[in-house]
């Protein structure tokens, strides 16, 4: 079967290929990688000391679980590649989306940038200066070295062709990688219970020179920059083959993992320690002035557990995180820019899938720019992963807003806590690492302030571009409190980097100062008051030179900076009060234009309902004639032949069924009208789903019985009391069972069915199936079944408005559901309508049913009612149909002369007054306020009907407000206009 989706037709490139097992790899090897082996060392225990920093990952973990959560429950709505930046943009708008997209895109690229470079520190512990070879130089105090770049660079690259294959292959290679990587750690850690070694005895238990509590804040913190890519499956969900429903159970296992691996090797790095070290606290604070194994704690211990096969178990192990991090990271920037690609963000060339179902070109150009990388060494990398984590913390601060956001409108009151939680935790963050001194330790590396400046104003200029590719579809610029946010964080970015630069040079100096003032001492050999009179004045007079050209330097940098990206905002800022103003005028026009319409539409429905009136009027007439004559006795053969009478009769059956037609299409034109104009609302009562699927089944059982058509309806439902517009309900149920039946020939099924197909708190969710065994539709027709007037020219010879499936579209869309089309040419066609609805307790008052047309205990024989019609057919009309019941009539040509009627009657001369609405001299509504005013409160109180062309909701609730007692719609329903006069006439 051929599938068009109303809400989505997207035929995606993109291949599904991954199992649970495959994603757990993707996030577990992304949050895990090379640096895990080294943080310990280097920053965990030397902020909280082995115990601290057990308990503060293991605090962190849950706070990335909480911000899972929050991605699970995002993802159950959004399906799509680009995490983060999909459900920003669907929540919040294109802006958001596009800022959240421009820092987690840099967040996957530097780290596969970082796990590549890392083996230019693998190869130097473990291989000396063996790949020092070629051309060498330093940047930032690192030593580059040609051999060494190149087998970064060789690493890049033959992950990138990997991923360029995609598919199982290299789902199979980051699944072996991310289990070789979480075993060989878990076998160094049993390996070390199994020497002997108390974990729990480790002393001391927290950094002796730390606040307990400091240090576990400090450790909690970094957790983003610990955990950083667990989210980066949220990216490939169109390619899971799995239920989504499992989807946070995997996350789940990958996040327990990821902090039993950082857990782990917290602890095997201070397990076993060197000879000459009375506790781990000494032995991390040298590692600076180590080399070789001793110089990474883990290498070390491997060493130590493993003895000849350390070497080989610890390079299989790290370099299965290298490649983990590598192709994790690889896969999710590319689908990140696929993603970016497909909202036609960046030229359709980067969404280009090969047959493996990879977007090759993307990550392609991910290989591209990575080419310079590896030679710019790992201090400058480091700065960039720096900025990473800021960027980490912008996707979860948006990822656990816009779940908080969905949450409050679902209700859904878990998750409002949970993506409130994220969102605060987030902000957080954040602010740990853009305030310097401002915690237990620096968060950001002096260079990485300008390296977040430089790509916040690259960010600016992007936007820029994609603004102006935007075009006419002005999905951009909406927000402007967003770049204002923006460019307050480059400002204060700025004043960031210059306090770091102005607190570095200042050390500087004081260092300086310090070694002349030793220097002094050892020449002179005096005490420090003499030394400090033997300063010299030129020397100090040097070093405040320097200090004060490069903070000019420094000065002039970040004002260029500032003018630069104020530039670029005012030219954005510009633009988008250019756009507003075009969309305003524009919106202008679009009103002026609909109010227009309205108007027109409404005349237009007046003025055919009144022609339409006398058509149906006369045709109902006639047929009460022919009924006449066939029982007259006095009727002769030459004077009247029944042949004659009966083609007549067959000619006002078909005049009936052409009227009939033209009012389904004036109600259908009006009913898109008042939808186009968000006029229609919804209106929802206590309804029974499976009392009305009977209503359903009877409502076409005649007539699919007549055309020998097999009609079955069944309703499966656990909850069949909700709330709900029953009314709108019938309409779209009156629409896809009417198209069934019109297009199935005879002998063929039409089935209708209502499932229950879920519940979540106080709603139900529904599916309702409408399939036939028709003619079906082609694949061109079928893609715009829902768009207004589109009707198929290959069936002209069944009517149609080809208003009704764009009706019905709109209702569906209005309750909150969505539907779509399953239809082959030839082979039927089947509508699914996916909806959910409040669950009520209790069954709904039951209406008495009455029959269409009321054997009143009235005599209307003693009835007179004033008719008040400014048409002179319509009066004609009205006059015999209600002489016909016995009902004795004055006619009033308007409200004014009407008015005048009824001040000059004395009580009980009028029953009731039927009211026309449009009308000369005095409408409708002003005649009855006028009548309602009357000092005699018998003849102010008079019933009175309004009679009118005028049918829309709004028009009967305006007939009540006027002090009117009921409505009658033109044409007239003679059984409808009965049964109202009875009630009103009974109620008297």
């Amino acid at each position: 079967m051929e599938t068009v989706n109303a809400e989505l037709n997207d035929s995606s490139g993109l291949k599904k290929y991954l199992s649970p097992i495959n994603v757990w790899a993707l996030s577990f090897g992304c949050a895990v990688g090379w640096g895990a082996f080294v943080m310990p060392g280097t920053t965990f225990l030397p902020i909280a000391g082995p115990l601290g920093t057990a308990l503060g990952i293991f605090i962190g973990g849950i706070v990335m679980l909480l911000i899972g959560y929050n991605y699970n429950y995002m993802m159950r709505y959004f399906s799509d590649s680009g995490g983060t930046f999909t459900y920003a943009k669907k929540i919040l708008g294109h802006d958001h989306g596009f800022l959240s997209a421009w820092f987690i895109v840099l967040v996957y690229i530097a780290i596969a940038w970082a796990n590549a470079t890392a083996l230019t520190i693998i190869a130097r512990n473990l291989f000396g200066n063996f790949f020092q070879v070629g051309f060498h130089y330093q940047i930032a105090g690192f030593d580059i070295y040609f051999g060494e770049a190149l087998l970064s660079l060789f690493a890049l690259w033959i992950c990138g062709l990997l991923c360029i294959r995609g598919g199982k292959v290299i789902a199979t290679i980051q699944t072996c990688a991310a289990l070789i990587l979480f075993g060989g750690i878990l076998l160094c850690f049993v390996g070390v219970i199994h020497s002997g070694v108390n974990i729990f005895e480790l002393q001391p238990a927290f950094a002796p020179d730390k606040n307990f509590l400091a240090s576990l804040v400090g450790i909690i913190v970094l957790a983003p920059w610990a955990f950083v890519g667990f989210e980066s499956v949220s990216h490939s969900t169109e390619e899971f083959k799995f239920q989504k429903k499992k989807f946070f159970s995997i996350l789940l296992a990958a996040i327990i993992t990821a902090t039993l691996a950082y857990i782990f090797l917290s602890i095997i790095a201070i397990s076993i320690l060197p000879a000459g070290y009375a506790n781990w606290f000494e032995y991390i604070g040298d590692l600076d002035n180590l080399s070789g194994y001793e110089g990474l704690p883990t290498l070390y211990v491997f060493n130590e557990i493993f003895g000849d096969n350390a070497v080989l178990i610890f390079m299989v192990t790290v370099l299965a995180a290298i490649v983990t991090g590598l192709i994790g990271n690889s896969i999710a920037a590319s689908r990140l820019i696929y993603a970016l690609a497909k909202d036609d963000l960046l030229p359709a060339w980067f969404a280009k899938v090969n047959g493996f179902g990879s977007p090759q070109n993307a990550i392609f150009f991910i290989m591209l720019l990575s080419l310079p990388i590896p030679f710019l060494g790992r201090a400058a990398v480091s700065w960039i992963i720096d900025v990473n984590t800021i960027g980490a913390t912008i996707a979860y601060g948006y990822t656990s807003a816009v779940a908080f956001l969905k949450a409050r409108v679902e209700k859904n009151l878990l998750v409002e806590v949970t993506g409130l939680i994220g969102t605060v935790v987030s902000v957080i963050f954040f602010l740990y690492f853009m305030v310097p001194s401002f915690w237990i330790v620096s968060a950001m590396a002096t260079e990485s302030y300008l390296i977040l400046i430089a790509w916040s104003i690259l960010g600016f200029v992007f936007f820029r571009y994609i603004f102006n590719r935007d075009g006419e579809r002005k999905r951009f610029g909406k927000s402007t409190v967003v770049w204002m946010m923006m460019l307050f964080m480059i400002f204060f970015t700025a004043m960031m980097w210059m306090r770091e630069t102005t607190h570095s040079l200042t050390h500087d100096v004081l260092q300086s100062l310090n070694d002349y003032y030793l220097v002094k001492m050892k020449e002179h050999a005096v005490i420090p008051s003499e030394v400090e009179k033997a300063y010299s004045e030129q020397h100090i007079q040097v070093q405040m030179d320097l200090v004060n050209q490069q903070l000019r330097d420094n000065n002039f940098l970040q004002m260029t900076l500032i003018i630069i990206a104020l530039f670029i905002m005012f030219n954005l800022y510009n633009l988008m009060m250019r756009r507003q103003n075009e969309i305003e005028m524009q919106k202008y026009e679009a009103e002026r234009s609909n109010k227009a319409k309205s108007i027109f539409l409404s005349n237009m429905s007046h003025d055919i309902r009144t022609p339409m009136n006398a058509i149906i009027g006369y045709v109902e007439l006639s047929k009460q004639l022919r009924s006449f004559c066939e029982t007259c006795e006095h009727c002769g053969l030459e004077r009247c032949p029944h042949n004659v009478l009966n083609k007549n009769y067959d000619y006002l059956r078909k005049i009936e069924n052409s009227s009939q037609q033209l009012l389904a299409l004036i109600n259908d034109i009006l009913d898109m009208s008042r939808i186009e104009s968000g006029k229609m609302e919804l209106n929802p009562e206590k309804s029974n789903l499976k009392k009305f699927m009977s209503e359903v089944y009877d409502m076409f059982a005649t007539q699919m019985e007549t055309k020998n058509i097999s009609y079955l309806v069944n309703a499966e439902v656990e909850n069949k009391f909700v709330l709900c517009d029953i009314h709108l309900l019938n309409r779209v149920m009156l629409n896809l069972i009417s198209n069934a039946y019109k297009f199935t020939p005879e002998g063929g099924t039409v089935s209708v069915t209502l499932n229950q197909t879920g519940a979540e708190e106080n709603f139900a969710k529904y599916e309702i199936r409408v399939k036939d065994t028709g003619m079906g539709m082609s694949k061109e027709f079928a893609a715009k079944v829902f768009d207004a007037y589109e009707r198929d020219r290959s069936v002209n010879k069944i009517q149609g408005t080809g208003l009704g499936t764009a009706i019905t579209k709109s209702i569906v869309d209005l309750m909150g559901g969505n539907i779509a089309v399953k239809t082959e040419l030839g082979e039927g066609t089947e509508f699914i309508v996916k909806i959910k609805f409040e669950i009520v307790e209790g069954e709904p008052e039951e209406v008495a049913e009455e029959s269409s047309v009321v054997e009143s205990e009235i005599d209307f024989s003693k009835m007179k009612l004033l008719l008040v019609e400014d048409n002179e057919v319509n009066r004609e009309i009205a006059t015999l149909i209600l002489t016909e019941y016995g009902f004795s009539l004055e006619t009033a040509e308007n409200g004014k002369i009407a008015v005048g009627k009824i001040k000059k009657s004395k009580p009980g001369d009028f029953d009731a007054i039927l009211m026309d609405i449009q009308m000369p001299e005095m409408n409708g509504y002003e005649a009855t306020k006028k009548i309602r005013a009357l000092e005699n409160p018998q003849l102010a109180n008079i019933p009175i009907i309004a009679m009118t062309a005028n049918a829309f909701v709004e028009d009967i609730q305006a007939a009540k407000d006027a002090g009117m007692n009921s409505h009658i719609a033109k044409p007239i329903d003679i059984a409808a206009m009965i049964e109202t006069l009875t009630e009103v006439l009974r109620e008297k």
